[in-house]
């Protein structure tokens, strides 16, 4: 199957228009297990270490791959698009410059960006995205999206645990639709036979950098944390609106990625604050835990003001820096099993 690679820092690219053009959308997550030596040799140490990960990857893999395309995200993930013109070899590589805001002319922005994405596909793969195309993309996503839903909602009804959460997550945007949708089926079929959740779990909402390895999924299992909601965009973000399927479907698509809960690098800290609010209200959760990745900016900048707030208004909070590793953190570790005999 023809796939093209593409990563962004908070679920900002359209990877229907992909999907309409006949590709397999893969984003890209790095592989913690292996060392970010390779594009070490490119990037400085102080960089996201996520990031400097994407990188390796894609230095190792891009031949496997029929282009990649970078979305505007973080600092980190901006700067890449420069290096990897010179230093990673594929036959397309392609920025998308996507909004920042969600007002009127954002959404003109998103649809003159949708255009020219859609028309460079065109001249380097001779692949015409037609709106009967877009349209059917658009509803095989939804299809996802809705399966995603149905599934993170008996999270905190069953045991189902964390890493089975972000396995499928990452499945859903590394495979082809229709194989992630029988998997999805087959998670929730067994879930569905399982018992209640268990006694011995605390329910939290997970906020903060993305997580992109099971291993600390792991870990928050092993202290008695069970995450049964979250505003990641390897996570909740992804699934948490739906595309309109009704009208133009450029149109629904643009509108699409701007109603999406976005981080306060989009959209301000309030509009964050009151997203989380609201998961946190509508789901019965008083106890968050916070985290950012080293080096995580984007996540780190905000947390005293979105923390804070939190805190004022009753909620249990627990803020963490953690590194870029699959191995044991043991001061991460010790800190969530104090939080945890606290509640």
């Amino acid at each position: 199957m023809k796939t093209i690679a593409y990563f962004d820092a908070s679920h900002d690219f359209p990877e229907e228009i992909l999907m309409a053009a006949g590709f397999v959308p893969y984003k890209i997550f790095g592989d913690v297990h292996k060392s970010n030596e390779p594009a070490d040799r490119y990037l400085q140490a102080f960089f996201c270490p996520a990031a400097r990960s994407f990188l390796t990857e894609a230095l190792a893999r891009s031949g496997e791959w029929d282009g990649i395309v970078i979305a505007q995200g973080c600092n980190s993930t901006n700067r890449h698009h420069d290096v990897w013109k010179r230093h990673v070899t594929t036959p397309f590589l392609y920025w998308f410059n996507g909004p920042s805001k969600d007002d009127a002319i954002a959404l003109r922005f998103m649809k003159t960006e949708c255009w020219r994405l859609i028309d460079a596909l065109d001249r380097q793969f001779r692949t015409p995205v037609t709106p009967e195309k877009l349209a059917e993309a658009n509803r095989e996503s939804n299809a996802i999206k809705r399966k995603l839903q149905a599934l993170s909602k008996l999270r905190g009804e069953k045991d189902i645990t964390n890493r089975e959460y972000l396995d499928i997550l990452i499945k859903s945007m590394q495979m082809p639709k229709k194989e992630v949708s029988a998997e999805i089926d087959s998670l929730i079929k067994k879930v569905d036979a399982r018992g209640p959740f268990p006694s011995n779990k605390k329910k939290m909402l997970l906020t903060g950098s993305d997580v992109t390895y099971p291993e600390l999924m792991d870990q928050l299992d092993e202290v008695g944390f069970r995450i049964v909601r979250d505003d990641l965009s390897v996570g909740e973000r992804y699934f948490a609106t739906l595309i309109p399927e009704e009208g133009d479907p450029l149109e629904a698509l643009a509108r699409y990625y701007l109603t999406i809960p976005k981080p306060s690098t989009k959209v301000g800290v309030r509009k964050r604050i009151q997203y989380l609010e609201q998961a946190l209200s509508e789901s019965g959760l008083d106890t968050v835990v916070s985290q950012n990745l080293k080096f995580c900016e984007p996540f780190a900048y905000d947390a005293p003001l979105v923390n804070g707030e939190l805190k004022d208004k009753g909620y249990r909070v627990l803020h963490l820096e953690r590194e870029f590793t699959p191995g044991p953190d043991n001061q991460l570790i010790n800190r969530l099993s104090a939080f945890s005999e606290m509640l």
